[in-house]
């Protein structure tokens, strides 16, 4: 049967064909059909007699799904820095893993953090005591921390696992800190520090820094220079400089992509490059 037939029954019965080639072509122009394609192919991922097809029809699925997220990563990330939003897309993000993420439950989970922070702080505290409280309504009692046991677990890293777990890497442990202060008005921003992540404070007398991966403990810059000296890098003034959100989002994406090149994970570490090219096209 030839592969130029549009129609999509017969298409799909090409996807058990026994020459590879007439099946990735059948394939290739399923994923040309995207959601014109998207009903039949459910329909034979469920029903079909031929587990081969059932299988092929899954991922021809999978396949147009991640498309469909790509386009809208690719949309948001042309957005000038001043619009790019964190919070789109660090749930753009977790949408390639989880498919059936409810980006609104997630929000207003968000929401609630902030509201319960928000009738603890009175209108007279500076931003620092603002932040003495929201570190301890999140981290002593709410229990949000850091996952020293399994670091590199791709969960950390996807911010509905993070609230849904209440554990995380420093930079999404970040990523929610941002999110609650950004609801609460409070001006803070991202520090990113070289193998780790804090979250930064700075008016005209003040300069604070705050790790959340260790429950908010908050650091001067003297202290942050320490860190990163011990640490083991060459200290640069830039190392405490707040970073746009795009970096946020860029950082995030790298540790996604080494975390599943190591587990060679081809699939998710492509995609994902992706994402980060489309953050910082060439030319």
């Amino acid at each position: 049967m030839p592969t130029n037939d549009p129609n999509p029954v017969s298409l799909i019965k090409l996807l058990s064909d026994d020459h590879p080639e007439v099946a990735n072509a059948a394939r290739a122009k399923l994923l040309e059909l995207g959601e014109k394609a998207v009903a039949f192919l459910k329909v034979a991922a469920s029903k079909d007699a031929d587990p081969k097809i059932r299988t092929q029809a899954r991922a021809v699925l999978e396949m147009i799904r991640l498309k469909g997220v790509q386009s809208q990563w690719q949309t948001f990330s042309r957005l000038p820095d001043g619009r790019l939003k964190l919070e789109e897309g660090a749930f753009l993000m977790a949408k390639v893993s989880y498919p059936d993420l409810d980006v609104g439950k997630y929000r207003e989970h968000i929401d609630a953090l902030a509201e319960q922070i928000r009738p603890r702080l009175k209108t007279r505290f500076h931003p620092v005591q603002r932040l003495y409280v929201m570190n301890k309504i999140l981290f002593q009692e709410m229990r949000f921390r850091g996952n020293w046991e399994n670091y590199f677990d791709p969960e950390n890293s996807y911010i509905n696992r993070v609230l849904d777990r209440k554990l995380g890497i420093p930079i999404s442990l970040s990523v929610i800190y941002l999110l609650v202060g950004e609801r609460l008005k409070i001006p803070i921003q991202g520090a990113g520090i070289p193998g780790h992540f804090m979250v930064k404070y700075k008016d005209a007398r003040t300069e604070l820094y705050v790790d959340v991966f260790q429950e908010g403990r908050f650091l001067t810059r003297p202290e942050c220079v320490q860190f990163i000296v011990e640490a083991g890098y060459p200290y640069q003034a830039d190392f405490l400089e707040g970073v746009t959100y795009r970096e946020i989002l860029a950082r995030m994406l790298r540790n996604l992509i080494l975390i599943y090149g190591e587990r060679q994970e081809e699939v998710l570490a492509k995609i994902l490059t992706q994402f980060l090219q489309s953050l910082y096209p060439a030319g």
